[in-house]
């Protein structure tokens, strides 16, 4: 799948859910889990160690901002088989939208209200907020205002 059709995901799910884009992958933050996405186009290996190393390096930096930080869990969006030794859950595009919405919740609106606020900053990590396909929408030269961001109780 190319980051395109996932965008094309990404964009019909709920507005609870805050979508950050770095390249090719994706932070996707929604009441039942935080998750890297990485659409694998040619090597599977190479796209699930980028989606584990970005997994952990977002997770220590929303540290800096959340008092408590969820797990974020590395996935690579692929329709090819996994591999047993992989360092992130392969999950086939059809079940994307399954994968990051569906389950008990996990992490509530104020924590997602705050990343929503890093993302629209570009305080965290070099993501920037929205899908890649969002990034087109977006003018750089427009200066915007720095968000608040308060930390969690």
């Amino acid at each position: 799948m190319a980051p395109q059709g996932l965008d094309e995901v990404l964009a019909a799910l709920p507005d609870d859910v805050a979508i950050g884009w770095r390249g090719g992958a994706r932070l996707v933050v929604s009441p039942t889990g935080a998750f890297v996405l990485v659409a694998d186009e040619s090597d599977l290996s190479a796209a699930a160690d980028l989606a584990h190393s970005l997994a952990g390096r977002t997770r220590s930096a929303l540290a800096r901002h959340l008092s408590w930080v969820p797990f974020i869990d590395a996935a690579v969006v692929s329709a090819h088989r996994a591999h047993a030794n992989l360092p992130a859950v392969v999950v086939a595009p059809d079940l994307v939208a399954e994968l990051v919405v569906q389950g008990p919740p996990v992490i509530d609106g104020p924590a997602i209200t705050v990343v929503r606020a890093l993302l629209a900053a570009g305080s965290l990590l070099g993501w920037k907020e929205g899908s890649g396909q969002d990034a087109v929408k977006i003018d750089l030269c427009d200066s915007m205002p720095p968000a608040p961001i308060t930390a969690l109780p």
